[in-house]
């Protein structure tokens, strides 16, 4: 019994950590760069584009093609750096939580941040 309520004492003091986590978090920018860093995308906690810059260069430069997929590329590597910044928190939140690491247990709090983290309480798939 004494075991039981160590873990979970342990789960509701992850459970909070991630909870502060997640508000921390979810105020964060991410950005991504193509086009020698002419194209900048800048994307929230969970990979909403929040602005796009060109640099009037790159217009000229690119034709439209070329132009599409360098912005595709900015705003992909703003969202990935978003998505790794999310997995690099959680480990550290659940590894100072003393839990072990652990897929499920990894997949059910990647789903709970993400719920948290949305700065409009919506969940991204």
């Amino acid at each position: 019994m004494r075991e039981l309520r160590a873990r979970i004492e342990r789960l509701t003091a992850a459970a909070a950590l991630m909870d502060e986590l997640a508000a921390e978090w979810s105020t964060r920018k991410h950005i991504g760069r193509a086009d020698e860093g002419r194209i900048t995308a800048t994307v929230d906690a969970v990979g909403t584009l929040l602005a796009l810059d060109i640099y009037p260069l790159s217009m000229r430069r690119l034709d439209g093609r070329g132009l599409a997929e360098a912005v595709l590329k900015a705003v992909r590597r703003a969202e990935a750096a978003a998505e790794a910044a999310k997995e690099e928190l959680m480990r550290g939140g659940l590894e100072a939580a003393g839990l072990p690491h652990v897929a499920d247990l990894l997949g059910d709090a990647r789903r709970a941040f993400d719920e948290r983290a949305s700065p409009h309480g919506t969940h991204r798939p």
